[in-house]
């Protein structure tokens, strides 16, 4: 499994329309069609409603305003955070295809670990890439108004959140990121450097031969 660094915005109903809609070519947004199917909603109410523009079979579609409207107003109630959206992803290997609820195990081990279990948050899953992977859409700002996410060190700690879920749920472990290849090579070199003294220790403390018996041996005594 896979976890990008997360990024950080000021509009949730932007986050959600991305993670919802389809994109074209050009990235912009199709608000047409639908690619993103809710897995996990938390501290939300979920309702739908009629679209006519949208270009499928049934138009009831997800009322994301009514949730954006929702996480605004609680990020409204912490006036010191200007971007309170954290939107985190997540992948998997080409082939592994989770059900669903490992995916909303994961969403609820991430409000955990990222202290976001009191905040508004949703995940998106989309099948719209060879690998499958999902979208979480999550307010910093909890019920009360307190900015509770941990986020320092956050590309350290996305990266063992994913091989603590890889351990967890059975899932293919996936290739170490840059930064971890990075901090391997830094552990293997500090190794290196403190197994040099021992060395030169051990060489120092081996016992002297006499100086009689040296000189037999070279004699061929």
């Amino acid at each position: 499994m896979i976890g990008k660094v997360a990024r950080f915005g000021s509009s949730f109903l932007g986050a959600m329309h991305y993670c919802y809609y389809e994109t074209r070519s050009n990235h912009s947004l199709d608000r047409s069609r639908i690619r993103g199917e809710l897995i996990y909603a938390q501290h939300l109410s979920v309702t739908t409603l009629t679209d006519d523009r949208l270009r499928t079979e049934s138009k009831s579609r997800l009322n994301l305003e009514a949730m954006a409207t929702t996480m605004q107003s609680m990020a409204a109630l912490n006036e010191r955070t200007r971007k309170p959206v954290w939107h985190q992803s997540f992948s998997f290997p080409i082939g592994e295809c989770p059900p669903a609820q490992v995916m909303v195990g994961i969403c609820q081990s991430f409000a955990r670990t990222f202290g976001m279990e009191n905040n508004p948050m949703v995940a998106f899953r989309h099948r719209d890439r060879e690998h499958e992977h999902f979208h979480i859409v999550a307010s910093r700002i909890d019920v009360t108004g307190k900015n509770t996410a941990k986020t320092s060190f956050n590309y350290r700690e996305v990266a063992q959140f994913c091989r603590a879920m890889e351990d967890r749920h059975d899932l293919t472990p996936g290739p170490p990121t840059k930064r971890e290849r990075q901090h391997q090579s830094s552990d293997v070199a500090v190794m290196h450097h403190h197994e040099k003294p021992l060395v030169q220790q051990s060489d120092e403390r081996q016992p002297a031969v006499p100086k009689p018996l040296i000189r037999q041996n070279k004699v061929g005594v």
